[in-house]
């Protein structure tokens, strides 16, 4: 160590003669030749497997990135054709609102996969969704809480004389198959609607009296067209009902539904 501060000294006062033989001024000759000596001595101990080394860089603890779960913790649900909303699960239960097709209700108690209870989306408070047509049913993974059937209400029952319709009913129309259609039952009309040969149709009609017969119309919506529509009870059988829909003359349109045969014949007199 003492042979090389020497060296550096003589080096140093190399370069101050040098830089006072040429002028130069002596404080500038002092700081650029510590600033080579420093530069000399770096390369040595570079040269000589030691030296300094950069200071190591604190490790701290990553904290893991947390992961949210897009899925909703609030349950919806929608319907493919327009469901009545009751004050309890059936059809004994007096009607609130009409869910229409594509209208999202929130799910807010679980009972049953027929039934839900949701907030009402056309009014205040809520109401029992009927699931048949709904875009899912199970809403277990929600953790909701279980809804307590309503008493059935007194002296509300449908008396014999007036018929039910709402439900399911397999309907045949013109010499073809519309397939299955739900009909929903609101006081005293009838409505629904449904899809045939890639055409979306809907029907409105009001009831009489014993609720066994439906007049109204039918509305081609892809076309752009209406036509009149009446439906009755078949006499004998309260799972058929006869038909027609005017269209230049009476064609058929007739039903059936709970294990019975379609009409025959189909058309009504």
């Amino acid at each position: 160590m003492v042979r090389r501060n020497g060296l550096s000294l003589m080096f140093v006062a190399a370069i101050l003669l040098g830089a006072c033989s040429l002028g130069q001024d002596p404080q500038s000759a002092v700081q650029t030749s510590i600033a080579q000596t420093l530069q000399i001595a770096q390369l040595e101990t570079a040269a000589a497997g030691g030296g300094q080394q950069e200071p190591s860089a604190t490790v701290q603890a990553e904290t893991p990135a947390i992961t949210l779960t897009a899925t909703s913790s609030v349950p919806f649900v929608s319907v493919t054709f327009n469901t009545n909303c009751r004050t309890g699960p059936g059809v004994q239960y007096a009607w609130i609102t009409t869910v229409q097709v594509g209208q999202q209700v929130e799910v807010v108690e679980g009972f049953s996969s027929s039934y839900v209870v949701v907030r009402n989306p056309n009014g205040p408070g809520l109401c029992w969704l009927w699931l048949q047509y709904a875009t899912q049913t199970n809403f277990s993974a929600y953790n909701l809480p279980q809804a307590t059937q309503p008493p059935t209400p007194a002296n509300t029952a449908t008396p014999t004389s007036q018929f039910v319709w709402e439900g399911n009913w397999s309907m045949w129309s013109n010499g073809v198959s519309v397939g299955t259609v739900n009909v929903n039952e609101e006081d005293n009309s009838l409505s629904g609607g449904f899809t045939w040969n890639g055409k979306e149709y809907t029907f409105s009609m009001s009831l009489n009296a014993s609720h066994q017969q439906a007049t109204g119309t039918y509305t081609n919506h892809t076309d752009a067209y209406t036509r009149v529509l009446v439906w009755r009870i078949k006499s004998g059988n309260l799972n058929q009902f006869e038909g027609y829909f005017e269209n230049a003359g009476n064609f058929e349109w007739c039903g059936w539904r709970s294990g019975a045969s379609m009409p025959d014949p189909c058309i009504l007199d």
